[in-house]
């Protein structure tokens, strides 16, 4: 039996059926609908869910590229008391936001529960946070925290911070919040779900006691790794051989059975890491050390000074508690100009880690990552030595020449990791 396709129609026939198509059949489809004005979807209110909701919070909400959490704006905050704001900067894409807030000697903040991941990093001061199940009666279990602590609060777990001690407590928190919120897009139910996170959180009493953290070491295929619940001094917590260039230490954490992304990373003075990219919210906050970050769009180039773009490239300096986002996808790269290391945390931010990966974690990410040396602007370096000079510091970066082979054997090496140095705490 022979198939007849459309291709074998007369071309009378298929005019018919045409007619038949747009002139009849589908006038009559159409005449069933009843639209309506397309004024009144232009008069939608386009905002997200997070959106609407940070409006309404009655707090300043910092924009921009760079926010200085010591030294920001803050007000009254009804919901979870003491004073606070949002910091939600361009690089964050909608997927994850920040908030600070400051507890008064001897205060507290209001009880509260959520279904977004929250990790918290201490500014200033000390005190404790209680955290407890949704049942009758539930035990607070408590942990203790000082500047530099970080920690995170189990995922729809009620939760209270305490100042304990005899000056402001000054938290700062990143948070999925923006993500979960446009997914679901009914705060209520953000704030009022009774279910307990089992697999994250039972109520047992040693829940913030560092040493039941699980720690793995670094080599030369992984990145060193700690699964805890607190970390307590961000400042000396030890690190290990990292995989951005010379100089450049770390360690990876997974906080409170997240799926954030978070680690610590420190730089050896004088030295610098090579440039990169990636997709949003890689929130990072300055802990010690003199320098700065360069950021450029891609639509700059590799080269952006070489390639007559040099305007377009931004600097923002670092100071203890100067939070950084680069935009998305935009390249940029970090330098510790100072006779001193300086070190930064990542406090959570995009979704999906090695032990919990996230399906759409990776769609903003790109093969095409890093700025090799070999690669990176000549005027990148200049920049960073006059710095150096200027700081009276000591420039600890190779020549080129050795710098390059330095890279080349490093490309060797699984990641990348810099085979000149070896790892062991410090």
């Amino acid at each position: 039996m022979r198939r007849v396709s459309a291709h074998f129609l007369r071309p009378g026939f298929k005019a018919l059926v045409a007619f038949m198509v747009t002139g009849l059949i589908l006038p009559l489809v159409f005449s069933q609908l009843r639209f309506r004005s397309n004024k009144e979807r232009d008069a939608w209110d386009r905002r997200s869910t997070y959106r609407k909701f940070i409006e309404k919070e009655g707090i300043p909400v910092h924009g921009g590229y760079v926010a200085d959490l010591n030294a920001i704006e803050l007000k009254p905050w009804k919901r979870k008391g003491g004073n606070g704001a949002y910091v939600f900067l361009e690089g964050m894409g909608e997927i994850a936001d920040a908030w600070v807030v400051e507890v008064e000697p001897g205060k507290q903040t209001l009880p509260q529960r959520h279904l977004y991941e929250e990790q918290i990093l201490v500014l200033s001061g000390e005190g404790e946070t209680r955290v407890w199940q949704n049942k009758k009666d539930a035990p607070k279990i408590t942990g203790h925290w000082r500047k530099g602590s970080w920690f995170a609060v189990p995922l729809n777990a009620w939760h209270e911070h305490v100042n304990t001690g005899n000056t402001p407590a000054r938290l700062a928190a990143v948070t999925t919040a923006p993500i979960v919120m446009d997914i679901f897009h009914d705060p209520n139910f953000i704030f009022g779900s009774d279910h307990n996170f089992m697999g994250r959180f039972t109520g047992e009493n040693n829940y913030y006691d560092p040493e039941n953290a699980r720690h793995y070491p670094y080599d030369e295929t992984h990145g060193a790794l700690t699964i805890t619940n607190l970390e307590r001094n961000t400042y000396m917590a030890p690190t290990f051989l990292g995989t951005q260039g010379v100089g450049e230490r770390d360690r990876h954490f997974i906080l409170g059975d997240n799926a954030m992304i978070s680690h610590i990373e420190e730089m050896e003075p004088g030295t610098y890491q090579r440039g990169h990219r990636h997709g949003p919210a890689s929130v990072i906050v300055e802990l010690y050390g003199t320098g700065y970050t360069l950021m450029w769009p891609q639509s700059a180039g590799v080269q952006p000074f070489a390639s007559g773009n040099g305007d377009k490239v931004m600097r923002a300096d670092w100071r203890e508690g100067v939070m950084v986002v680069p935009p998305v996808q935009w390249y940029h790269q970090h330098f510790p100009s100072g006779s001193t290391r300086a070190r930064w945390v990542r406090i959570g931010g995009r979704i999906g880690n090695t032990l919990y990966p996230v399906a759409g974690g990776q769609l903003s990410e790109s093969d095409r990552d890093t700025v090799n040396y070999r690669e990176e602007d000549p005027k990148i370096r200049e920049i960073f030595e006059e710095e150096v000079r200027k700081n009276g510091a000591t420039l600890r970066m190779p020549p080129r020449e050795e710098l390059l082979e330095m890279e080349r054997e490093a490309e060797r090496l699984r990641e990348g990791r810099w085979k000149n140095e070896e790892p062991g705490e410090r």
